[in-house]
């Protein structure tokens, strides 16, 4: 006996399930891309904040691009491949 998504040739996550995590993915990917432009900023200011007693400093900021990191572009992907199955269109439309 085959199961129904089997036979369908439908995989066993749900619509649901796929809009749930492609969420999750969005946000994460959100979520460390912003994490990592604080930590940039902290990380350029330690130095400033240091030498600003001892004279001139150039605390210029070289924050990350947007698909320097890895993470960041493959979470967003992941995520939006998630949420795209996960609104599948109407079979009778």
């Amino acid at each position: 006996m085959t199961l129904y998504f089997q036979e369908r040739g439908k995989l066993p996550i749900g619509n649901r399930l796929n809009k749930i995590l492609g969420t999750v993915f969005l946000l994460a990917s959100g979520a460390y891309y912003t994490a990592e432009r604080i930590g940039t900023k902290i990380a350029a200011a330690i130095p400033a904040a240091g030498a600003a007693a001892r004279g001139s400093y150039d605390a210029t900021l070289s924050n990350p691009t947007f698909f320097e990191n890895f993470f960041v572009w493959f979470f967003m992907l992941v995520g939006f491949v998630l949420l795209t199955f996960g609104f599948p269109k109407d079979k009778d439309g």
